[in-house]
């Protein structure tokens, strides 16, 4: 199965860091290292188990999870490109000293990058941009909206979804409660439940950070109802007339109207780690780590999060269901935006190994829009290594690679990886 198969791979992966840290240590074996998975330098929140900080010394700003854990997330270590850091617990200990920079007041949230306004659902009825003055939020709409649908498809139950899906959409929420499970220097956490219907419920975590503009939304859902279909609906106050969703390798442009026969049928598609609203001048997103179908309706981003066919498998999906998503703005225009980088970041998080691994770099790029998706052994096992890059924005410009290994030559080469122009 799927998740058989994820196992696997999780613990291999496991192993090898562990593996990788025990022959690098040389010195001090009960420091703690992260290990930077993406393309990308990165800075942002890591979340560790609280007897793992404080074994280690660390007194992080902690909290209990969703599923029970106790948790300590620790401000972002600065690690480049595929590379290695060691976390020092002094300067950890420093900055999770400071004061909180949230302020709540009743319905109103103040962070560093937004002021909040909840409505009484704890859905967002005002997400106000203080770095731009911009209102984001479309005016009497909310933000993260629970949407509930019957979902009985003609044809192709597990496959398909019908076209007056949108029609029968409806706020079914009802909140049973909603608490700050977390306030301090790094982020600020509400946790809210939900009864959906009679039989589903949904335990989710909106996260603001110190440091970051995403907000994100861990969600816990207890999914137990046949024929129905839930969105989230992102109602924004960017006019576009089209959205860009990221597929392998970079994105497509699709219409958000229904002008056409054309436009119509695209009712529900498919992104991969986000989809963007953005004219000339400002944007916003709606990333994910595992939800790909989505629907754009006029400045609208509503992401579908579950669905409960009956066939070819009753009650495949009737189950416990962890999952998470996020939402950014940022100001300029697409091609200078970080939407890309923080998809990654939401989907692939920083590891971490015991030990004090030596700090390195295997490989990075100097472009804003190259992105190095893999570095992998060549398939010949000659002790090459495969770099695999792409330009992500549809905006042409150099890229200058450095790599921190031993390499004499370098080749461009195709998809089976047979060797092509050498380059310098």
């Amino acid at each position: 199965s799927h998740k058989e198969t994820a196992t696997v791979i999780e613990q291999a992966t496991a192993n090898a860091m562990n593996l990788f840290a025990s022959d690098a240590c040389n010195t001090d074996k009960n420091g703690l290292t992260v290990i930077n998975p993406i393309g990308f330098a990165r800075k942002d929140a890591i979340y560790l188990d609280e007897s793992v900080a404080k074994a280690h010394g660390i007194l992080a700003q902690s909290f209990k999870a969703i599923d029970g854990k106790l948790v300590s997330v620790l401000p972002g270590v600065a690690v480049d490109s595929y590379a290695a850091a060691v976390i020092d617990p002094i300067a950890i200990n420093a900055a999770c000293s400071k004061e909180s920079p949230f302020t709540a007041s009743g319905n109103t949230l103040d962070t560093p990058f937004y002021t909040v306004q909840f409505n009484d659902k704890m859905y967002l009825s005002s997400l106000f941009d203080k770095r731009t003055k911009r209102e984001l939020c479309e005016n009497g709409q909310t933000l993260n909206t629970f949407l509930l649908a019957e979902d009985v498809p003609l044809a192709w139950d597990n496959w398909d979804i019908d076209a007056d899906i949108e029609y029968k959409l409806r706020d079914t929420a009802t909140l049973l409660e909603s608490q700050v499970v977390s306030c301090g220097p790094i982020e600020y956490r509400i946790r809210n439940r939900y009864q959906l219907t009679a039989r589903s419920s949904l335990t989710q975590d909106i996260v603001f950070y110190a440091d970051d503009p995403m907000i994100r939304f861990d969600t816990r859902m207890d999914w137990q109802d046949d024929h129905r279909l839930l969105k989230t609906a992102f109602p924004t106050s960017i006019l576009s007339d089209f959205a860009r969703q990221e597929i392998q390798f970079g994105h497509v442009k699709r219409p958000t109207t229904r002008n056409t026969s054309i436009e119509k049928a695209k009712f529900e598609v498919c992104n991969h780690r986000y989809s963007a609203l953005c004219d000339a001048s400002h944007g916003a997103a709606v990333l994910n780590d595992c939800k790909y179908g989505i629907s754009m309706n006029q400045n609208a981003l509503e992401l579908t999060l579950l669905r409960a066919a009956a066939a070819p498998e009753m009650r495949a999906d009737n189950q416990v269901h962890h999952f998470t998503y996020a939402f950014t703005a940022w100001e300029g225009d697409f091609a200078g935006c970080d939407v890309v980088k923080q998809g990654y970041e939401l989907n692939e998080k920083p590891r971490l190994v015991l030990g004090c691994v030596p700090t390195f770099s295997i490989a990075s790029v100097k472009n804003g829009t190259v992105v190095l998706d893999t570095i992998k052994p060549a398939l010949d096992r000659s002790g090459d290594l495969i770099l695999r890059l792409y330009e992500s924005k549809k905006a042409a410009g150099k890229a200058q690679i450095l790599l921190n290994v031993d390499a004499k030559k370098a080749w461009l080469c195709d998809m089976l990886e047979n060797k092509g122009q050498e380059i310098v």
